[in-house]
């Protein structure tokens, strides 16, 4: 390549580059403009918008901060429960139900505990022990309301909470009740709940005179709990239900 040729290419090869670099250049500015557009817009928004804003994120600090203080007094109280409930449960082994329901300058019972501690476990378990207790106390009314507070999803304590409220419906010669209620916890199914209240269903139909209903009762009871401590003199009850019809 001639001198000349090595020039012009040099000065094409130049122009070129001053070309891109304005472009780029103009790109550039382009780009900025855009920004301090969107940053404009932006600030315009936050200073229009200021106050709304501000409420917004004060709201959500309330939230969150109200979120945590709840699960940290929530936790708080769950202790305060399990600690409130225990003095009771003790006098309630003891067989002293109306100071395990009431307690007194030493300790809170049950009833105080249901009611100051209702959102948490010992909350509800302690509507449990105050109907029971009111149950043994020959309360039924009392004892019925306290036990339909209580809640469980499990498959032996639920029952027998069914049970005890069949239990005290029957105690108030309540037929139909105790009839539905000792059915919920014969619905169960659970070996140790089912067989039990199988047995008082047949009592409760003996003694309203439906002795069929008795009989046949006993024969499921035989059937379906052979090994169950009810089930051992299911042929004599079920021999006598029969000669009394």
């Amino acid at each position: 390549m001639s001198d000349k040729e090595l020039e012009r290419a040099q000065a094409l090869e130049a122009k070129e580059r001053e070309q891109q670099e304005q472009q780029q250049a103009a790109e550039f500015s382009e780009s900025m403009e855009k920004v301090e557009n969107v940053l404009t817009s932006s600030e315009a928004f936050i200073e229009n918008n200021k106050k709304p804003l501000l409420i917004f994120l004060g709201a959500v600090v309330v939230v969150v901060l109200g979120l945590i203080w709840f699960l940290k007094s929530h936790n708080e109280k769950k202790a305060e429960a399990n600690d409130a409930i225990f003095k009771a449960q003790s006098w309630f082994e003891r067989d002293s139900f109306q100071l395990a329901l009431s307690g007194n300058d030493d300790f809170i019972g049950f009833e105080e505990v249901a009611d100051q501690y209702s959102s948490t476990p010992a909350g509800n378990l302690a509507c449990a022990y105050a109907g029971i207790c009111y149950k043994n106390l020959g309360k039924n009314d009392e004892a019925v309301k306290y036990l339909k507070k209580f809640s469980a999803d499990d498959n032996l304590v639920s029952p027998a909470i069914y049970g005890a409220i069949g239990d005290c419906f029957f105690d108030s010669n309540n037929v139909k009740e105790a009839e539905s209620y000792y059915k919920k916890a014969i619905d169960s199914k659970n070996n140790m709940i089912a067989p039990l209240y199988t047995y008082r269903l047949a009592m409760l139909y003996f003694n309203n005179g439906d002795n069929a209903k008795a009989a046949d009762l006993m024969e499921k009871l035989k059937d379906d709990y052979p090994q169950s401590n009810e089930a051992r003199d299911a042929d004599k009850y079920i021999e006598y239900f029969q000669l009394k019809k």
